[in-house]
């Protein structure tokens, strides 16, 4: 299924159960509200297939602004805390308004620091994450004030910068299965120290199983309603 923005995991799972008629429904690996793409469904017998689909290597496209601060690092923010950089050009410099003159990063020195990200291990979790820790999700302490800062391994196989116009930076990136991008956006910007969120996902793979080969629910609800008739 190629999940919309806008919906969660579960929402998409519980509305093909309506749509197939089958109460037995699961989906391989997460996608958050924000992100869309790629999704592994499977019903029936076919649910005890899903665990070879979890560990496939993915590919994302992603677009991080180095101009948006926000608490989840994504649009998707927990107390509405966010905070716009202003940035006014002037030369081959951006002025951070009120603040003092900061170059933007160059192209080669964005491929400098991804290239050590690839080489990097272990990558940090933001405190927002569905990824469980002692039995409760990341986010779960992250939302009551409590937030827990962990990082775990990860695997970057390559990426490619598709555009970068400051502040805006174009990735696709081909990854291990659990590794987060949010991980990766969040060590490229210790490196540069500007701001940073991630504001668009979108999962164009998983394994053999391509972007151009998934149903959206629309094709999906036609293809059962002429089953039907």
């Amino acid at each position: 299924m190629d999940k919309p923005l806008g919906r969660t995991s579960f929402d998409l799972v519980k509305k093909i159960r309506g749509i197939i008629k089958e109460r037995k429904v699961g989906h391989a690996w997460t996608l958050d509200p924000y992100a869309s793409g790629v999704m592994i469904i499977a019903s029936w017998v076919d649910t005890k297939k899903i665990p070879e689909y979890v560990w496939m290597d993915k590919t994302y496209h992603a677009t991080i602004d180095f101009s948006l601060f926000t608490d989840t690092r994504d649009l998707q923010y927990w107390a509405r805390q966010t905070q716009h950089l202003v940035w006014e050009h002037e030369g081959d410099k951006f002025l951070l308004k009120g603040h003092i003159h900061v170059p933007a990063p160059s192209l080669q020195k964005i491929q400098e620091k991804l290239d050590a990200i690839i080489w990097d291990t272990h990558l940090p979790l933001t405190p927002f994450s569905a990824k469980k820790y002692n039995g409760k999700k990341l986010y779960t302490y992250a939302r009551s004030g409590n937030p827990i800062f962990i990082t775990m391994p990860m695997t970057v196989h390559k990426y490619r910068i598709v555009e970068y116009n400051f502040p805006l930076l174009r990735l696709e990136l081909d990854v291990g299965s659990w590794t987060y991008i949010r991980s990766i956006a969040h060590r490229l910007w210790t490196q540069f120290w500007l701001g940073w969120t991630l504001i668009q996902l979108r999962r164009t793979s998983v394994g053999n199983v391509d972007i151009e080969q998934c149903l959206t629910l629309q094709t999906l609800q036609e293809e059962y309603s002429n089953q039907s008739i």
